[in-house]
């Protein structure tokens, strides 16, 4: 049975000890150079949330200074009017701030997909430059390990 463990039935070291891997020579000036381009590319996409983050925070000051000025202009203009226009002011009002609130929502949405956009992209592209420089890498040793085995049989 699985003792609460599903995946007990698998030996993973069998599983990886069966996998082909290359060996890659971390002392390399491209295995280093590799990691340094990740590095940078974590630092930009830190980069970009950092002012997605700044854009989304000035955002949300803005709306609630506005706010506040609306209800202060709100409440003066309700209270110096009578009680059948007081009424209808009110019901203006609260559409008036429906309308800003969606339009606050939309603002904040555009400004965190850009923000995410903008970090996916640089992370990505370095994930599919690195695949490029493995798939590289990887048909270096091959062809030395080809050529050393060709070698030896000499």
């Amino acid at each position: 049975m699985f003792n609460n463990n599903p995946f007990e039935m698998f030996d993973f070291q069998k599983v990886l000890s069966a996998t082909k891997i290359p060996n890659v020579d971390v002392k390399s000036q491209d295995y280093i150079d590799a990691q340094k381009k990740t590095l940078e590319a974590l630092a930009s996409a830190s980069q970009a949330v950092f002012v997605g983050v700044n854009a989304f925070a000035n955002k949300q000051v803005e709306i609630l200074n506005t706010a506040i000025v609306g209800v202060k202009d709100a409440s003066t203009d309700v209270a110096n009017g009578n009680t059948k226009e007081s009424a209808a002011k009110s019901i203006d009002l609260v559409k008036k701030a429906i309308v800003e609130a969606q339009t606050n929502v939309a603002d904040l949405t555009k400004i965190n997909e850009k923000t995410a956009k903008e970090a996916f992209e640089i992370l990505n592209t370095r994930f599919l430059d690195g695949l490029t420089e493995l798939k590289k890498s990887v048909s270096e040793q091959t062809a030395k390990a080809t050529v050393k085995a060709d070698t030896d049989k000499k």
